[in-house]
């Protein structure tokens, strides 16, 4: 349960707000200003702009993500590497970031936009560097650079996006996510383009510009909007850990790891479920991969109003279980046409779950320590995650591909079990 708002914003004219209530997950809101007061809402000061600044950052960071899974199969063809090497690729990179995050955390609640306009230049670097590589140490040095600049921009630009507005949480989070889903697909569907006119090299380097751009657009953005969030308290982590290590917080932290681990899995091996098990070529299996999640524009949009709308923990539920069901047809798809479907309607489910999750993020940490508190949930979450893929990979090898839709299901059964008990337990806290 989170904290009262410590940082409330200053006005000229005088305050006159309702009484402070809990939504109904239990997680701690404000209702909107009286009107007729001279009042305003968060949502109505921050504006369009600002949720079009969140949504396009986010796309271009994620216009990466998906660029390693479809191009698996074509490093080993062309460089030589091996799928264990294939999986480090993603793993090591993950397990440098724990290191990372939790500074980055720290440094973001008190230097936003710094840490907004240093990831995407982070960023451009890993963007020159992998298509330059010719073997695996310069692949992996890309990919961590890459990785390192998706660590710095998450947590500054989700505190960013819970305090769009006190009352629009997660539609906030969907709008935000939204962007990202672009990104997924973007990524591989120009990657396509490029693989079978002339190489997957090329892509990146369309992308770096564009990343280039949004460097400087961030700078010139941020430093405004984001002037008022730059605090002079001091650089102390364990009292912010202190402060968001709540029970609660942990269970939805356990729930993001798992979660993020099963996500994991697919988005890393499905591609190469559909290359060996239905013999597609890498070409349109790029363009798979990046027009399937497309679908996560309405994933984001629905799973953030319906979070608003009938809580995070009923939507999360819901979330899970159709997951769950949708797994379990996958590997039964036997064309291309009904697996495309089924791979679509997962990924719009997944989206949907995201908004959701920082909700419940934002929910159980205070404002001054938000950045941490998502930080601290990438740690666990990126430890999960290195350890899944790379464990799947071995799997994978003896078992093949098809494994990964039971493994899936098996991470998704605890996560309904404790949004089960984390729902039961806000009712109680209203009763």
């Amino acid at each position: 349960m989170s904290q009262w708002i410590k940082d409330a914003p200053s006005f000229k004219q005088p305050m006159k707000f309702k009484a402070p209530s809990f939504s109904r997950d239990g997680l701690y809101s404000i209702r909107r200003p009286i009107r007729g007061t001279g009042e305003n809402s968060m949502s109505e000061d921050k504006g369009k702009t600002y949720l079009a600044y969140l949504a396009s950052s986010h796309f271009v960071i994620h216009v990466y993500t998906f660029l390693l899974p479809v191009l698996l199969l074509p490093f080993q063809d062309e460089l030589g590497i091996s799928l264990v090497q294939l999986t480090l690729l993603s793993s090591i990179p993950k397990l440098l970031n724990v290191i990372i995050y939790i500074p980055a955390g720290v440094i973001s609640d008190r230097y936003p936009s710094k840490t907004l306009t240093a990831s995407f230049a982070v960023t451009v670097i890993g963007a020159l560097i992998v298509p330059m590589s010719s073997g695996f140490m310069s692949l992996l040095l890309g990919f961590i650079m890459l990785s390192i600049g998706s660590t710095l921009y998450h947590p500054p630009s989700l505190k960013m996006a819970s305090e769009f507005s006190t009352t629009k949480v997660t539609t906030a989070m969907g709008i935000h996510n939204m962007g990202s889903s672009l990104g997924f697909a973007a990524g591989p569907l120009l990657l396509s383009i490029f693989m079978a006119r002339s190489t997957w090299r090329h892509s990146y380097y369309v992308w770096a510009v564009l990343t280039v751009l949004m460097t400087f657009m961030t700078y010139r953005y941020t430093r405004g909007t984001l002037k008022g969030a730059v605090t002079d308290r001091s650089f102390n982590v364990f009292s912010g850990i202190r402060d968001i290590m709540t029970h609660d917080f942990l269970i939805v932290v356990a729930i993001s790891s798992l979660v993020e681990a099963m996500f994991m899995i697919l988005v890393t091996f499905v591609p190469a479920y559909f290359t060996i098990e239905m013999g597609l070529s890498y070409s349109l299996t790029s363009f798979i991969s990046g027009i399937m999640p497309l679908t996560g524009l309405a994933g984001s949009f629905l799973g953030g109003y319906s979070g608003d709308r009938f809580g995070v923990y009923k939507t999360g539920i819901f979330t899970m279980a159709a997951l769950a069901a949708l797994l379990a047809l996958f590997p039964l798809m036997n064309t291309l046409v009904l697996a495309a479907a089924v791979y679509g309607l997962y990924r719009c489910l997944q989206a949907a779950f995201m908004p959701i999750l920082n909700g419940m993020i934002t929910g159980h940490s205070s404002r001054e320590n938000r950045s941490l508190a998502f930080s601290f949930n990438f740690v666990l979450v990126n430890l999960l995650g290195s350890i899944s893929t790379t464990g799947i990979g071995y799997i994978i090898e003896n078992r093949g591909t098809p494994v990964i839709f039971p493994v899936s299901i098996a991470l998704i059964v605890p996560v309904i079990g404790l949004l089960v008990w984390l729902q039961r337990r806000s009712k109680l806290a209203n009763k």
